[in-house]
């Protein structure tokens, strides 16, 4: 139990350990994380001020299947297939974009310059004319309209329909400073249609199999909003007339057989009436009355199914297999998801051409699909008319066989039967066209469409994009990251000591202290000498601190030698080894300062006396001058002195190491400035004869 708590323990201090590292890898590189967090977010605000703002408009539209008038017929047209997926498709389609575009009639577009355009509607130039317009907008809401030749063709006002000898129209102008000059190029069918397509979504709301949402996007409102109301309208009139066009052929075919129907009407009934004038025969037998009645039953079903194999026929017979062709293509089993399926094709094949060539192989790929799903529908659609077929020769079997019974009869009954049969069939096949042809004119007369406009489109007032708000709080945030990811990168690439810690786990070597920074460029001229000037200041502390580790470190010898250096001239070992000596004084022991640094002695200028006499002039001359005493720090210095032709060689001489044995019985502490490490060997050399080097 024991054991694992400990071990839980000691996983937690590392995990606390790992935070406070990655918190003082951030505290170390702040710097670099707010300029990298600002520029990238200075950096996305400029680009969501610059960027063009889009305004988006909705309108709503519900697609439904309205009852007709008679019910009768609603319930024989009860199966028509309605899908909203191809719905959508046929609200995006080209053949809506084409209708919205005549009914915008903007045929005439501005070319872009940078700034606010007006809009051009419903102009047309009389006359052989170039096809390059100019428009400038004057004083007052007022406009002119030339050839890029400069000639004059018209002047108006904006928002008013003008008309004049060469050329009529409307033009908006909202918010368009005075002067500015529009090129106008003339769009064509094809441009158009692909101007009012761009940025059109159609799609389901919510649950609602029947609502269908639309949203178009434009970077001005006006033509957002125009648009979408024009793509509304364009398909509310689209629906309405395939639909009245798909009634007025099933009429037309109804027509044409009430007509031939009704001359047989007229031709069997007078043969009856002369037979029964010759014969006197006024009635025929139950029997033969029965075999009439069964006869004419059979013909009313065969003139159905005639008339179904004719309608499936002419629809195999039109190109395309359009979408409103006909609704008899509904009856069919599985054609109305093949219909569907043609349908998207067909669209996508439409967005494809747009802006690639027939021979390109996506356009050929889709090509290929619906070449294939027009032979799968061709398929059904003849194994209709063959099953058709087949119950028509079923029915004419089944009238033969009735033709033969009425051969039994007596032979004026049988001419009486046969007769009455023309007469009756006729009769009721003209009745029963009648019928039909009643109930679709009474469809025809109440079709009001299947599409009806819920919400027109509004003018948006505010841009959907760029959200503002979000794009500069997403540059932020990404801002953010970036500038931390950044801190541990360089992080990750800086193999430097950093603080103490490294040191332990990087060199293997003993932290004696942490200094802080001790500005040398303070008023004072002595500045180096915090320890003495601040005795109270965290520098001195750190100072205390450091004279405290090394007592600890040299406990048992009763006399010690201290050589302080650094890796690079400048950082601060001239500064450290003085206010050192200064603290080991204060506490009454006999301390040395000994100025090592012959090539860039320093510590003379600390402590406030001459660099000559020193340490050069102690070994090579034997000048005891070399020694002072530093009265208020309690400690004595021998600063450099002269500078030798070769301060390596001094320093490894003989001379050197008897000095400094004969300065270990005479202090306490004897601490050497030696000149740093990388740059020169002294310090090589003089810390074998020293008891710690710091």
């Amino acid at each position: 139990m024991s054991g694992g708590a400990d071990k839980q323990h000691e996983d937690i201090d590392e995990q606390q350990t790992h935070l406070l590292d990655y918190l003082h890898v951030i505290q170390r590189r702040w710097r670099i994380a707010l300029i990298v967090t600002i520029t990238v977010f200075l950096g996305v605000a400029v680009k969501t001020w610059l960027e063009t703002p889009i305004y988006q408009a909705s309108a709503t539209l519900r697609v439904s299947l309205k009852p007709d008038t008679s019910q009768e017929v609603l319930e024989k047209r009860k199966e028509r297939y309605f899908s909203i997926e191809s719905e959508l498709q046929i609200l995006q389609s080209s053949r809506v974009a084409e209708r919205a575009a005549n009914l915008l009639q903007q045929n005439w577009q501005p070319v872009k310059t940078g700034e606010k355009s007006p809009v051009v509607r419903r102009l047309s130039l009389k006359g052989d004319l170039p096809a390059g317009l100019t428009l400038e907008i004057l004083a007052n809401a007022a406009f002119s309209l030339s050839s890029n030749d400069r000639v004059l063709l018209g002047e108006g006002r904006c928002n008013i329909p003008f008309d004049t000898e060469l050329v009529a129209g409307l033009i908006e102008c909202q918010q368009i400073r005075s002067g500015a000059i529009f090129e106008l190029q003339k769009l064509t069918s094809k441009q158009a249609t692909a101007m009012v397509s761009q940025g059109v979504q159609a799609y389901p709301i919510g649950d609602q199999v029947s609502m269908i949402g639309l949203t178009v996007e434009r970077e001005d409102p006006r033509a957002a909003r125009d648009v979408a109301n024009a793509i509304s309208l364009a398909y509310q009139q689209l629906d309405r007339e395939q639909k009245v066009n798909e009634a007025g052929t099933v009429l037309e075919l109804i027509e044409q057989q009430l007509a031939a129907i009704g001359r047989k009407l007229n031709v069997s009934e007078q043969n009856l009436q002369e037979f029964r004038i010759r014969t006197g025969l006024e009635r025929l037998s139950p029997e033969g009355a029965s075999l009439v009645d069964a006869a004419v039953a059979l013909e009313k079903e065969r003139s159905s199914l005639l008339l179904k194999k004719q309608r499936i026929e002419e629809f195999l017979e039109r190109p395309g297999f359009g979408r409103y062709e006909s609704t008899v293509v509904y009856l069919l089993p599985g054609v109305p998801e093949l219909m569907t399926r043609l349908f998207e094709l067909q669209n996508i094949r439409s967005d494809l051409l747009r802006e690639y060539t027939e021979s390109y192989p996506a356009v050929s790929e889709v090509d290929d699909k619906i070449s294939l799903l027009k032979g799968e529908i061709a398929d059904a659609a003849a194994l209709a008319v063959k099953n058709l077929k087949q119950q028509i020769d079923t029915i004419n079997q089944e009238l033969t066989a009735s033709t033969r019974r009425l051969e039994n009869v007596p032979e004026e009954e049988l001419e009486m039967a046969r007769l009455s049969r023309a007469s009756a069939v006729n009769a009721e096949l003209y009745s029963y066209l009648l019928q039909r042809q009643q109930e679709e004119r009474i469809v025809q007369a109440s079709i009001t469409g299947n599409v009806e406009i819920i919400n027109e489109a509004l003018l948006p007032t505010s841009p959907i994009r760029p959200d503002k708000k979000k794009n500069l709080g997403l540059g932020l945030l990404v801002g953010l990251l970036f500038g931390v990811g950044m801190s541990f990168f360089l992080e990750y690439l800086d193999r430097s000591i950093k603080d103490e810690d490294d040191v332990q786990e990087k060199l293997g070597l003993t932290v004696l202290g942490a200094i802080p920074r001790i500005d040398n460029a303070a008023q004072c001229e002595n500045r180096q000498l915090v320890t003495h000037l601040e005795p109270h200041s965290i520098a001195s502390e750190a100072f205390l601190a450091l004279r405290t580790n090394i007592h600890f470190l040299l406990t048992n010898q009763k006399h010690k030698t201290l050589m302080l250096t650094s890796c690079l001239p400048d950082e601060g070992k001239s500064t450290v080894a003085v206010n050192l000596a200064a603290t080991m004084a204060q506490t009454g022991a006999k301390t040395l300062l000994v100025g090592c640094d012959l090539r860039r002695p320093s510590l003379f200028q600390a402590l406030g006396t001459e660099n000559t006499p020193g340490l050069t002039d102690l070994l090579v001359n034997n000048k005891t001058a070399a020694l002072r005493h530093i009265e208020p720090l309690k400690l004595d210095f021998i600063p450099g002195g002269t500078e030798p032709p070769n301060p390596t060689q001094l320093l490894s001489s003989q001379t050197m190491r008897r000095f400094l044995d004969s300065a270990k019985y005479k202090y306490d502490f004897v601490i050497l400035d030696v000149p740093p490490l990388l740059p020169v060997a002294d310090a090589l050399i003089l810390s074998s004869w020293v008891d710690i080097n710091v």
